[in-house]
């Protein structure tokens, strides 16, 4: 994203982000404008930073990565302020559009993003966080997990009056972090849970447009969480590492697991590294048209 493509409020432009180094977590909730803030500090911090990672955790409506991963992305060099970011990408698949009844695999997606951050040696890392911010199913507690996890020198949050709140005033008492709240602005427009799901749907169309029919022998894998391969289950093939190698639709799997053991998937996935794990997600991708839906 252009920032001419945008209309930048004021409160925006007035930060002063020079000393703004190391973990940078935006929170806010849905509909607040945050990731539109976070591609925007991310334009402001490449000018003045040799290397920014950017990550993407807002696993519903993802801005570079793809629905149900976190994504992360490294700029390519100071002044570099293209979105999304150009260089050494990584993916880990969470298998769901929604941190609630995942909330552990995205905290350790976010763990193995972070240890991608300290490989790369960044200046800064900016993490786009969810939307989810609702106490009762568990938004502040997910919210304090990745501020102890990071660690962040900035915490930016937008909010629209006091909802935010109970995750705000703890962190206005811990010294080493630098709050900065922000209104939401008057621009930002809500989006129609019909209009999020065609946003995803249209991810996945364009994704899975090259994919082709191939089988692969699960009992040489690792699966996760178990082998029930549902027509239609979305999937993740890992590496070695961790991250993810390709995205994947169940189409079949051999009825004689002894004999046989393969799945049939649909996937882009070019084979040239090897697979050590397929993990299968909780959610059904209709495949014409690319709608998701939850098992």
């Amino acid at each position: 994203m252009n920032q001419n493509d945008i209309v930048i409020p004021e409160t925006w432009r007035v930060l002063d982000v020079a000393g703004w180094h190391g973990p940078i977590l935006i929170f806010g909730a849905s509909d607040s404008g945050k990731s539109t803030f976070a591609r925007y500090l991310y334009g402001r911090l490449t000018a003045q930073h040799d290397k920014v990672v950017f990550i993407d955790a807002d696993i519903g409506q993802s801005s570079f990565g793809l629905p149900a991963t976190i994504a992360a992305g490294v700029s390519q060099g100071r002044g570099d302020s293209g979105f999304p970011p150009g260089r050494a990408r990584r993916l880990c698949f969470v298998g769901s559009n929604t941190p609630i009844g995942t909330m552990l695999l995205v905290l350790t997606g976010l763990y193995r993003m972070k240890r991608f951050v300290l490989r790369e040696k960044a200046d800064v890392v900016l993490v786009d966080t969810s939307g989810l911010i609702d106490p009762l199913h568990g938004g502040t507690d997910l919210k304090w997990a990745k501020v102890e996890l990071f660690r962040p020198c900035t915490v930016a949050a937008l909010a629209r009056e006091r909802e935010l709140e109970p995750l705000l005033s703890p962190l206005r008492h811990l010294p080493d972090v630098n709050l900065v709240e922000l209104p939401v602005c008057d621009a930002v427009r809500p989006r129609t849970t019909e209009a999020r799901r065609a946003y995803r749907a249209a991810c996945y169309r364009a994704y899975f447009a090259s994919a082709q029919r191939l089988p692969l022998l699960y009992r040489q894998l690792a699966v996760f969480p178990g082998r029930e391969f549902i027509p239609g289950r979305l999937a993740a093939l890992e590496g070695r590492d961790g991250f993810v190698l390709a995205l994947a639709l169940v189409e079949s799997a051999s009825d004689n697991i002894v004999r046989d053991g393969t799945v049939w998937l649909r996937t882009p996935w070019s084979g040239k590294r090897q697979v050590t794990a397929l993990r299968l997600g909780n959610l059904h991708i209709d495949m014409e048209t690319y709608q998701d839906a939850r098992l």
